[in-house]
This record gives C-alpha cells, structure tokens and sequence, in this order.
C-alpha cells in the first residue's frame, strides 16, 4: 500500500472512530429525556456529561486509529515544547481575549447602542464581579483535559494527515468541515442555536462548519508553529467556558443583559461572535499559506 493510500485509510478510520460515540449516544439520550438533549432543563445534566466525554473520543479516536493501523506514538505532538514557543502559548491566550473584547464593541455598538457605558455596565462591585471572572477562568483549567482530547484528535492526529494528502491550505478547510460536522448531532439536539431559528438544523450546521474552518486556521497555525497540542487545547478550553455574553452576564446591568438574552441565538453568533473569529481564521489561514514550504512543521513526540 502506497503511503498516500495508507494515510487516506488512517484519516477514514480515525473519522469513523470520532464520529461513531455522538451519532450513536446523542439520539439515544433525546430518547432517553424524551426531548432534544441541549434545550431540555431536565437533561441539562446529563447534557453537560455528554459534552464532556463527548469531546475526549477524537483523542480517543486518534489512539486507536494508531494502534489499530501500527503506526505508533511517533509525531504525537504531546511534548510540551515550551522553550523558544511560548509567543505562541500568549497567543493562544491573548486570542480569546481579543475575540472577547471585539464580540463585547459589537454587541454594545449595534444591541445597545441606546445606552451609555455607565448604564451597559455599572460602576459598582466592579471588583467583586472581576473575581468571579477570573474564577471562570480558573474553572476552564477543570475542562482542560476535553479541550485536550478534541485538539489531539483534530489537530494533532487529523491536520497532519490532511496535510500529506492535499497540502495545507485545502486541509484547514476540509478539516475545519469535518470538525463542524462532527459536530451536526449536538447541533441537531440544539446545542449552541436551539431549534427556533429558521433553517433548522441545516443553518446551524452551516455555522459551525464555518466557525470550525475560522478556528482550525489558527489552532492548526500554532500547533505547527510549536509542534504541540497545548496551546490550542488552552485556546479551545478558555474559549469554551467564557464569552462576551458571559462577561455581561457578569458585569452588565440587569437592562442590557435582559436585551443581550432576547437577541436570537443565530443573530448573536452572526453579529456579535462570528466576526472576531472569522478575522482571527483569515489572519492565521494568511500566515500558513505564506510560510508553506518555507519552515518544516516542528513534530515533537
């Protein structure tokens, strides 16, 4: 078997092994609650599990697949390779930051607009709501081992193999749509849109395919750039657990957080949390089509 051929059979067996756990348990849990699993209060327990384990099974994938195919732990991407990197380590961080303050302009510039800074969010116990911040923050270190197992499958087990099939800039866009599809299930259940917004699911499904394109540039970019997984599973667990909505969920008064939760699902994420990333994704797609050729991917074990 050629080796083109041989990474094309890993690619569908890693595939076949992410996806097969959220296509088979999710409609098995809308059965089991007897509503659809992400918009249901009385499955909002188990709904938070399944995300959870849900997200360890493209690790999980990415494991077997190697054992499965006897292709080993080499370029696993698993060092920590901190020295000489940690630009890239900020970045990660600094990124979340930038996509947060970026959606929180846009949400204040066209959803409250009618009101001065002081009204949007209040002087008072400015301090005490920091700390529940920084708190969320904390809390995101909890799910650093999901944000793990979804970034050492995509983009330290399927990235790679793309890239030897179809070179860089196709890869991010290919796996960035199998990443959003992977996601089709949960969207389906209501995760992320609910179900009320016109063209569902097929809209929702669209969007994330499109957010997960955006993302894959910049977590592919620093992952090659470091030859590890770490900084995009800090990028993904901190950009999982706080937003702008959270953030003025914190400090806003109780006017603009009432009109932030009345924006639907699908207009927020189109005008308020969609734009930073897709700038973030076009800015880092940039730099990998430029650099292509010019420094070899750094593989650690």
């Amino acid at each position: 078997m050629s080796n083109k051929n041989l990474t094309i059979r890993r690619i569908v067996i890693f595939c076949v092994l992410a996806f097969l756990p959220v296509i088979i348990i999710t409609p098995l849990l809308n059965l089991y609650y007897g509503e659809l699993l992400f918009v249901s209060r009385n499955a909002a327990t188990g709904a938070y599990v399944f995300g959870v384990l849900g997200m360890l099974s493209p690790a999980l994938a990415n494991l077997l697949t190697r054992l499965i195919t006897k292709e080993g732990m080499g370029n696993s991407y698993l060092a920590l390779n901190i020295k000489g990197n940690v630009r890239y380590y900020a970045a990660a961080l600094l990124a979340v930051v930038a996509e947060i303050v970026v959606a929180m302009i846009l949400l204040c510039a066209v959803y409250l607009n009618s009101m001065s800074f002081t009204e949007i969010i209040p002087a008072e116990g400015i301090a005490d709501k920091s700390a529940i911040v920084l708190f969320q923050i904390s809390y995101s270190i909890i799910v650093f081992f999901p944000a793990f197992g979804e970034e050492w499958g995509w983009r330290g087990y399927l990235m790679p193999k793309l890239s030897e099939v179809m070179g860089k800039p196709a890869a991010v866009v290919v796996g960035g749509i199998i990443w959003g599809l992977w996601h089709a299930p949960l969207t389906i259940s209501g995760h992320n849109f609910g179900v009320d917004h016109p063209g569902y699911p097929f809209v929702g499904i669209l969007l994330m395919c499109v957010l997960c394109v955006a993302d894959n540039a910049f977590l592919t970019l620093i992952t090659d750039r470091t030859g590890s997984i770490y900084p995009a599973s800090f990028f993904h667990m901190i950009n999982n657990n706080c937003s702008a909505l959270f953030v003025l969920g914190i400090f806003g008064s109780v006017e603009a957080v009432e009109t932030a939760d009345s924006i639907p699902p699908v207009q927020a994420f189109l005008t308020v949390l969609m734009p930073a990333t897709l700038l973030l994704g076009a800015v880092s797609f940039f730099l990998l089509v430029r650099r292509k050729g010019v420094k070899a991917e750094k593989v650690s074990g």
